[in-house]
């Protein structure tokens, strides 16, 4: 489950909790496959219209959505890190825009092999074009983030602004199965309208302390990418990279390095909902205004 896991020990009652209910839906399942097991085909098809029993608990298991939920102190807050003690090196890899065919799937492969978790904020546009590459995404182990649904920066009135999140919301839900309340607002603009919605509705508020610089338009080199995350990483900071929105071939070739460079360091990766648990389990998180502020100096 990454190097956040190798934590288990110090994890809040909120993520053991979560453990605990993950651990009791797996057996319910694996307790109805062992009846389905028994019933005859033709009477199991009679039931549920489905013959094989493995089918039948999947679909039972993925009709039940899986929910990123944010820590209560964390719910309509925007943060770009978040707090914890600089003993504990950790730091979240994020990637927005996509899901992107070739990069994310690239990315993932990276992911993989390294057993690093990440969290991607996905378009719905994206997501709706290429669903297969987004449950990919989630069946590596990733967090689903809301980036809405155009990736507009223009000023919103708040019935649109409200539309570009909830109609993504519904994509996620409807091709992933997912319902998440984190959200970054594209381009990280706090003032047309987004932001205002998105905390209203309790949701976390991601900006990030390290931006990549790989969205500009003249794209950087993986080694120069490499370079700006290094020289920014801090414990309990949040890095900005991209997996969609064009090409990002040099992210993806940068990721490796990326990990390598930072683990040498000292770092352990998490997604950002661990992140927050984590520093939950610190101390009570600063206002917004406190942690955009701390965030500049």
């Amino acid at each position: 489950m990454g190097d956040y896991f190798d934590r288990t020990k110090q994890l809040l009652s909120g993520k053991t909790l979560w453990f605990a209910i993950a651990a009791t839906s797996c057996a319910v399942v694996v307790l109805l496959h062992t009846m389905l097991s028994r019933i005859p085909a033709d009477a199991l098809v009679a039931i549920t219209g489905i013959a094989k029993t493995a089918d039948v608990t999947s679909t039972i298991a993925n009709s039940v959505p899986l929910n990123f939920d944010v820590p209560k102190n964390f719910q309509a807050k925007t943060i770009k890190d978040a707090p914890v003690p600089v003993s504990e090196k950790v730091i979240a890899l994020t990637f927005d825009d996509g899901p992107w065919p070739e990069t994310t799937e690239q990315i993932l492969a990276t992911l993989k092999q390294e057993n690093v978790k990440a969290t991607f904020y996905m378009v719905g546009q994206p997501l709706k074009s290429f669903p297969e590459i987004g449950k990919k995404v989630l069946a590596d182990g990733h967090v689903i983030a809301n980036h809405t649904l155009h990736h507009w920066y223009k000023q919103m009135s708040p019935l649109v602004a409200q539309r570009e999140i909830e109609d993504t919301a519904k994509i996620i839900k409807e091709v992933l199965n997912v319902e998440t309340d984190y959200f970054r607002p594209p381009g990280g603009v706090l003032t047309n309208g987004l932001v205002a919605y998105a905390e209203k509705q309790n949701q976390s508020v991601n900006m990030w302390s390290v931006d990549s610089g790989d969205s500009h338009p003249k794209r950087p080199s993986s080694e120069a990418i490499l370079a700006t995350i290094l020289a920014g990483a801090t414990p309990g900071g949040i890095v900005l990279m991209h997996d969609g929105g064009g090409s990002h071939g040099n992210t993806a070739k940068a990721v490796p390095q990326i990990i390598a460079k930072l683990r040498a360091q000292g770092y352990k990766f998490v997604t950002v909902p661990e992140l927050l648990e984590l520093s939950s389990s610190f101390a009570e998180p600063p206002t917004a205004q406190e942690s955009l502020t701390r965030s500049h100096t």
